[in-house]
């Protein structure tokens, strides 16, 4: 008996010791970098976490071992803070070759096809950020812009945008069977400018979402990646219903005629030609006080450039209201009907939940619902 459960400990311990051995191997040659230290970062679902840092040795090589259940993109970087994005499976070996100073820029991967998939999206998105910067030199080092020089800018610039927009979507429908066709859909051109960050882009992200949950539906990383998809593409629904339903209503039911603090009524369709969010929100509501700071700090940044705030308070106390409006500098537009909890204008817009809002463009049609924050300011940075 006793011979029995020894045998069974010896296999319990000997599957337990295979299951944790390291089956995922990144190494390879970084010239010019003796002696530097490389670190190793898991992107998570919503963090980065550390792996492992080795130092390289004098020939140029290092190497690193770990073990992981999923794949999943992992950053490798130098000292400098540059970075090189893998994408390895279990059981795989990379093989990298790179120069240390041009680190991110110029090198190699074998032994992954999704960590070469990677490089191709890198190597592409940087080509293009050359070619804007080239492009921007040209054009800020001629004082006045004649009409024709203007245009030619801008025709040039769509072109480039073009480009990397068809590289990217051809990518992701050629290898939709790989995690490295959501690294695609992510990508921005500059902060904040998604090169697939159109409306309509959400195709994408739905085509992707069917296609690696039913290759990987266990992976957490690509599961967390479905939830957003899905998010994503109800509010995209949702928000084109909406817009239906408001292009078979008459413009004037939808306009809105409110007096602000001073008592001179104000239109919301008299700010059409600008970016304007209209804003419905409360002075007794902790949500939205501790949402304004950020969101006075969006307009001081934009209304420069054509973005207006309609904000539409909820209140019965004009006393309440017009001392929040000063107290917090909320030097926006501000209107109210004073009429709380029966304003005409949040049942006209469904409001339930406070803080709600709507965004429009400068043609004064409605193209995103309740959003704040990095997302206002990303859809800010494409409609101005």
């Amino acid at each position: 008996m006793r011979k029995i459960f020894l045998f069974f400990l010896f296999t319990s311990l000997l599957f337990t010791s295979c299951t944790d051995r390291p089956n995922i191997k990144i190494e390879g040659s970084i010239h010019g970098g003796g002696k530097n230290f490389l670190y190793l970062d898991f992107l998570n679902i919503n963090k980065t976490e550390s792996v492992d840092s080795v130092r390289i040795k004098k020939d140029g090589s290092f190497k690193f071992s770990f073990y992981s259940e999923y794949p999943g993109i992992y950053i490798l970087r130098n000292e400098a803070g540059q970075i090189i994005n893998l994408l390895p499976y279990p059981d795989e070996k990379l093989v990298i070759e790179a120069d240390y100073s041009k680190f991110n820029s110029s090198y190699s991967v074998s032994g992954s096809k999704d960590s070469e998939y990677l490089r191709q999206l890198v190597e592409k998105l940087s080509d293009t950020r050359e070619k804007l910067t080239s492009l921007n030199s040209a054009y800020e080092s001629l004082t006045n812009l004649t009409e024709e020089q203007a245009s030619d800018y801008i025709a040039r610039y769509k072109e480039i945008i073009k480009e990397q927009r068809d590289f990217s979507i051809h990518f992701i429908i050629e290898h939709l069977s790989s995690i490295s066709s959501i690294y695609a859909l992510y990508q921005e051109i500059s902060e904040g400018q998604f090169v697939l960050g159109e409306n309509y882009d959400i195709q994408y992200m739905k085509i992707v979402a069917d296609s690696v949950s039913k290759y990987y539906p266990d992976i957490p990383f690509v599961k967390s990646f479905v939830n957003n998809a899905r998010e994503s593409e109800n509010k995209y629904y949702s928000l084109k219903g909406l817009g239906e339903k408001l292009k078979e209503a008459k413009p004037e039911d939808l306009d809105l005629n409110i007096a602000d603090q001073n008592g001179n009524l104000i239109k919301l369709s008299s700010l059409k030609g600008k970016v304007v969010l209209l804003y419905f929100w409360s002075s007794k509501s902790a949500d939205c006080q501790a949402l304004n700071p950020a969101l006075h700090q969006i307009y001081e940044k934009y209304k420069k450039y054509g973005f207006e705030v309609y904000a539409v308070g909820l209140e019965n106390s004009k006393e309440a209201w017009a001392k929040t409006i000063k107290y917090e500098g909320l030097d926006w537009i501000n209107v109210s009907e004073l009429s709380f909890p029966d304003s005409k204008a949040a049942q006209k817009f469904n409001v339930r939940t406070l803080p709600a809002s709507y965004l429009y463009n400068k043609e004064g049609e409605i193209v995103a619902r309740n959003i704040f924050g990095q997302e206002l300011q990303k859809w800010l940075d494409n409609l101005l």
